[in-house]
């Protein structure tokens, strides 16, 4: 029977991780995909390594298997492996037996698939699209339109546009039941508007607290015993690429500043009168008086 090994899979809520029992096998593909691009060239580079290391002990150890060498150096070996898998093949060094002919079929066989199965992956990771959304650090609750009112800010940190931007909200807050047991709940926060039809600025996100909201008649000290966080996830289709691109952002209760507003981010030229936007401001925040 196969035994259950522990993974650590990342919360949506930042700084939150849970350890997970699980009988499945690892997903190589998918975390070699995953990996940062240093990790992922690490693992090309020792992969390379490793597998020219192992031909050139197989080559080293044959009997006269190759001939063209300056020395009797290992190295001379190896990196006549490196000419067979990566098919360079300079014509100085060459095999002159059957044990090495074998040698080089079986490697320039492996040099092929695995040579070709890592450029697979990279353009995989390439073609992967990704999108450049911020969101502020902090969220804010101020009156606004007679209401008492959460707002966060997200931008568009290309110089593109996302066609369609969807954007949704929710709260994740723990609770305990009649029954005495404790659940985490997800309430559907509904928003002034959900729907951007062209994001290439800044969007000021409004949820209203009013009658019927989760968040009504609650206070600072409340949602902190309550476990809370609030999860923004949007998405959009790129109009470069033309394909949907996700991001996703999570509030604490640390980051919730009750009894503030955000800055404007717009600045005018007093010369030339022209207007412009500074991304750099989007988590600049103010007291209300």
């Amino acid at each position: 029977m196969m035994s259950p090994h522990k993974t650590i899979k990342k919360s949506p809520i930042r700084g939150s991780t849970i350890e997970v029992a699980s009988n499945s096998r690892v997903d190589l593909y998918h975390s070699v995909v995953s990996m940062r691009w240093t990790a992922y060239l690490g693992f090309f580079a020792v992969a390379f390594f490793v597998v020219n290391a192992a031909f050139g002990f197989l080559y080293y150890v044959g009997d006269a298997s190759i001939g063209g060498l300056s020395s009797a150096s290992y190295w001379e070996y190896f990196f006549f492996s490196v000419q067979t898998l990566a098919t360079i093949g300079y014509g100085t060094k060459f095999p002159q037996t059957m044990y090495a002919d074998v040698l080089v079929t079986i490697e320039a066989m492996t040099g092929l698939l695995g040579l070709g199965v890592f450029a697979a992956i990279a353009f995989a990771r390439l073609s992967i699209p990704r999108s450049r959304i911020i969101f502020s650090n902090s969220a804010v609750i101020a009156d606004f339109d007679g209401a008492p009112t959460l707002m966060f800010r997200v931008a568009n940190e290309r110089k593109n546009t996302i066609i369609g931007a969807e954007l949704a909200l929710h709260l994740f807050i723990r609770e305990t039941t009649k029954e005495g047991d404790s659940i985490r709940r997800i309430y559907d926060l509904p928003l002034v508007r959900n729907h951007h039809p062209l994001l290439s600025l800044t969007w000021l996100i409004f949820h209203p607290i009013v009658e019927g909201s989760p968040l009504f008649g609650q206070s600072p000290e409340s949602l902190e015993k309550g476990d809370f966080a609030l999860v923004a996830t949007l998405k959009g289709l790129d109009e470069t690429i033309s394909q949907t691109v996700h991001a996703n952002y999570a509030y604490r209760c640390t980051d919730i500043r009750w009894g503030h507003r955000f800055q404007d981010m717009f600045m005018e030229d007093p010369v030339t009168g022209r207007s412009s936007i500074d991304l750099n401001r989007i988590h600049d925040i103010e007291r209300v008086q």
